[in-house]
């Protein structure tokens, strides 16, 4: 397992937020936030339904290394994982990331603490910019890039919007 962490902070209703790299060790945080996802978030998050992740599927999201796949997850003191945010090398200075909060944590900031701890890790690994797709329905999540890429691009591609955000490194988050 690897130590990188974010700076430990606050999410928007006070509570205490610590975020950290996921290892190989870690595939029972995959499962324990997959766990604590409602129907409707695994959807916006897998654009499935799933009741739960497949061999395949849980092995990809275990498969970190190097810069090839990041995964760092947040943590909130006495209550185990909140959620996970994940950079998947795309080649030529992209990487794609991907976000998922638990339902309880959902809209008290953790997805945007996330995302800036994902913007920081991928400007530190040398990436130039992220490419993610999102549903067109999930205005939370697009809100969350918003606030944390301020130069973000978007163009639909039928229900999804495909975002591409420059990676300038550690910067202030937008209000």
């Amino acid at each position: 397992m690897t130590s990188a962490t974010a700076p430990a902070g606050s999410t928007a209703d006070g509570s205490f937020l610590r975020i950290r790299e996921l290892g190989p060790d870690d595939d029972d945080i995959v499962d324990v936030v997959f766990a604590r996802l409602s129907p409707r978030s695994r959807y916006l998050r897998y654009q499935s339904h799933a009741a739960e992740l497949s061999a395949d599927v849980r092995r990809s999201l275990n498969a970190l290394g190097g810069r090839s796949q990041v995964a760092l997850a947040a943590f909130a003191a006495h209550r185990g994982p909140t959620g996970i945010v994940r950079i998947v090398d795309l080649g030529q200075g992209r990487a794609k990331p991907a976000v998922e909060v638990v339902d309880r944590w959902q809209g008290r900031g953790v997805g945007t603490r996330l995302l800036q701890a994902a913007r920081d890790r991928a400007a530190a690994l040398g990436y130039r910019e992220l490419v993610g797709e999102v549903l067109a329905v999930n205005d939370a999540a697009l809100g969350a890039l918003r606030r944390v890429f301020p130069a973000i691009r978007v163009r639909r591609d039928g229900a999804a919007l495909v975002v591409t955000m420059p990676v300038s490194g550690p910067a202030e988050l937008v209000a």
